[in-house]
């Protein structure tokens, strides 16, 4: 069957099942003509990978052999994926158990491994201690449990990935198998072992893909911003703000090699559905899973990503950073002026920079011609930043999109 005709079988297949059920839309932010776009740059749409990093952690309730399998191939993975991610420039959230974080661990009171963290109330996948299989000595006698060498190795990329948590222990957020005392403490581990590092934890993956959202008040008051979220019923949607502050971001696929079709083809057609629908694709990921489905599936699907970046159509981003820009974008507003020669923007806000980070905004703006120049103002400094044309619409109309970083206050464009 011809290509075109594959994709465009899969296509109706796909729509069929309701996998591009629509979710959110990006609200409108509109400030006499000057727009506040929904994706960074003014991307169509956006795309983020996790990874769910835990080499054996999370395979304890599996026969040891799968478990050391497991531990094999993410240790042989990882060092790949940074460099193929290196070469697209696609930067990534690393969801990372916590105690990989350690170069070693000690038995303490009455032989328990980290007797000081509290234990879940309720554990059905294997009998006996929480801790039971952490052999609790170091990198370099059981790699399995430990793995400093590999996060190092992730923040030596030229690509800035983002270092999120995947909790300190794997443990399951449900309801019956977690407690606020045990969250809030399995994320101060987290904290605590990042902190050296000067790692600021900002997004959370839920182990075993059991949703916590009953626990996002915790999450919230530790200052995490981003969570990912399954939702059977929607695949591509804008992210969702809680009121506590932390976006959810639904999960699209999960990274594997299907039987019947051509899984890049799915990819892609997702990903060109979500720049339909203005929304955010999410793909993930256990860096455990055969090197195979990396060397060949992932690859090209960062491949077609970075296409379209270059293309301009969409923004590749880490968790974070799509929470930090939803953010900025609720949080900005602007006070526009016109006039023959110039315009004027003053910006207020009251976004969280020490909770969300550094971000910027991208402004749309219609011009009628190339702009001079344009100076941005902040409380200390004064720059000067270039708008990009976009594509004339159909109704004939020229549009410039600039970067705005949040600590401007005004700004000025001199036509």
């Amino acid at each position: 069957m011809h290509s075109a005709l594959k994709r465009v079988v899969l296509q109706s297949i796909f729509s069929l099942k309701g996998n591009f059920a629509e979710g959110l839309k990006p609200t409108v932010r509109e400030f006499d003509g000057v727009e506040i776009t929904p994706f960074r740059g003014g991307a169509k749409g956006s795309a983020t990978i996790s990874a769910d990093f835990e080499i054996a952690w999370a395979f304890r309730g599996r026969s040891v052999e799968e478990r050391n399998l497991r531990a094999v191939r993410c240790r042989k993975n990882v060092p790949y994926l940074v460099r193929i991610l290196e070469e697209t420039s696609i930067p990534i959230t690393w969801a990372t158990v916590g105690h990989l974080f350690l170069e070693s661990c000690e038995r303490g009171v009455y032989g328990l491994a980290h007797a000081d963290m509290p234990r879940p109330p309720k554990n059905e996948r294997w009998e006996g201690d929480w801790y039971q299989h952490d052999p609790c000595t170091n990198v370099e006698k059981h790699p399995d449990w430990y793995a400093p060498d590999l996060i190092q190795g992730i923040l030596a990329s030229r690509t800035q990935h983002e270092i999120g948590s995947h909790s300190f222990s794997h443990i399951d957020f449900s309801a019956d198998t977690s407690s606020r005392e045990l969250v809030r403490r399995e994320l101060k581990q987290c904290i605590q072992v990042m902190a050296p590092l000067g790692l600021p934890l900002r997004s959370l993956v839920y182990p075993f893909n059991n949703m916590g959202h009953h626990h996002l008040d915790i999450i919230a008051d530790l200052g995490l911003t981003a969570v990912r979220h399954r939702d059977p019923r929607i695949r591509l949607s804008y992210p969702e703000r809680s009121p506590d502050g932390v976006y959810k971001l639904w999960e699209s696929m999960n990274m594997r090699r299907a039987g019947l079709y051509d899984y890049v083809e799915k990819a892609k057609i997702f990903l060109q559905q979500a720049l339909r629908q203005k929304a955010a694709y999410h793909l993930w990921f256990h860096p455990s899973d055969p090197t195979e489905i990396f060397e060949n599936e992932f690859r090209r699907i960062i491949q077609y990503m970075a296409q379209l970046r270059d293309q301009g159509h969409l923004w590749v981003t880490t968790m974070g950073e799509l929470a930090a820009y939803c953010e900025a974008r609720q949080k900005f507003n602007l006070d526009v002026h016109w006039d023959s020669g110039s315009l004027r923007i003053r910006f207020e806000s009251n976004y969280d920079l020490g909770r969300y980070g550094n971000t910027d905004v991208t402004l749309r703006i219609p011009l009628s011609r190339q702009p001079k120049k344009c100076r941005i103002r902040s409380a200390h400094a004064e720059q000067i930043i270039d708008g990009k044309p976009e594509a004339r619409d159909p109704s004939g109309g020229r549009f410039f999109v600039f970067n705005v970083p949040v600590t401007a206050r005004e700004m000025e464009v001199v036509l």
